[in-house]
């Protein structure tokens, strides 16, 4: 060795990433939190196609066309996939998909008293699929190829990382210096 030198060896965590991750939760909340939540619809997306598959076919195929992935409206991050409303007065809407999925009594209550009725066996094709572990697998592959994504793909990461409805984070030019460090610099 020469005179002076320093001998040194670099080892990275393996788990640098989570850390970057972590880092970027405490830094700047809603982006970890628009990143998740993409993740997480991306990771519904792919049942989607078994889904359609496996639903029961009628006349109209309406209830495999009415199956769809989309971002949950109360606990996020998440995600519901399965047959959708499509609106009122869509073609392709399955407004019967309850029926199938969850199934009926046999017995209507009505005001005029309760009428007895042939009741439907629910039709569990979507638990069927979310409970296959190859589906499962799929859907974890797909959330986390999209976390990667954020890491790796520069253009998918500045779309995270910039605010959409005003200062969101921190105000002023500590602010802005601050974001710059962690993926881009945002300009107001």
């Amino acid at each position: 060795m020469a005179d002076g030198g320093i001998n040194f060896i670099l080892k990275v965590d393996p788990k640098f990433k989570a850390y970057e991750l972590g880092f970027l939760e405490g830094s700047n909340p809603t982006a970890y939190r628009r990143l998740m939540s993409m993740a997480t619809v991306n990771a519904a997306r792919t049942y989607s196609k078994p889904i359609k598959a496996a639903a029961p076919r009628g006349k109209t195929g309406n209830l495999a066309s009415g199956v769809k992935a989309k971002a949950g409206r109360y606990s996020k991050p998440s995600a519901v996939v399965g047959p959708l409303f499509a609106g009122r007065g869509s073609k392709k809407n399955p407004w019967y998909r309850w029926i199938i999925v969850k199934g009926t009594k046999g017995k209507r209550v009505t005001k005029k008293g309760v009428f007895a009725v042939k009741p439907i066996t629910p039709n569990r094709f979507v638990n069927k699929v979310v409970d296959n572990q190859t589906n499962e697998q799929k859907a974890i592959d797909a959330f986390h190829n999209t976390v990667e994504a954020f890491f790796n793909n520069s253009v998918f990461r500045g779309r995270i990382l910039q605010f959409r409805r005003g200062s969101q984070g921190f105000g002023g030019a500590a602010g802005k210096e601050f974001f710059g460090m962690i993926g881009r610099l945002v300009k107001y």
